[in-house]
C-alpha cells in the first residue's frame, strides 16, 4: 500500500499564496520550477518520509523548498503523511503554528 499524502486546509493556502506571489512577481519558468520541486519533495516525502530532519515540535517535518519557503508536515502513520504548511522565511517564525 502506498502512502497517502494529505494537503490540510492551512498547507493549500499557504501553497495558493506562494503561488499568487511568484504569479505576480516572476515568469512562467521561475514558477515551473518551483512547482516542480515541490513536487520532488512531496514525491522524496512519500518514499521516505523522514528524509527531513524534525522541527522542534514531535512528529513534525521541516523540508527547506528554497531559501525563502520550508514545508512543515508530519507523519501520522507508516500510510499517511499531512502536508501542514508552507512557510515563508520572511515571515516571522513566532507566528508558527503548526499542530
Amino acid at each position: 500500500m502506498s502512502t497517502i499524502i494529505t494537503w490540510t486546509k492551512e498547507a493549500e493556502i499557504s501553497f495558493n499564496e506562494n503561488i499568487e506571489y511568484l504569479i505576480k512577481s516572476w515568469d512562467n519558468f521561475t514558477i515551473n520550477k518551483f512547482l516542480d520541486r515541490v513536487d520532488a519533495v512531496i514525491e522524496i516525502i512519500r518514499e521516505n518520509p523522514r528524509a527531513y530532519p524534525l522541527h522542534k515540535k514531535e512528529n513534525i517535518h521541516k523540508c527547506v523548498i528554497n531559501k525563502h519557503l520550508s514545508l512543515y508536515y508530519r507523519i501520522v502513520d507508516k500510510h499517511r503523511i499531512d502536508l501542514l504548511t508552507f512557510w515563508n522565511s520572511h515571515q516571522n517564525l513566532d507566528r508558527l503554528k503548526i499542530m
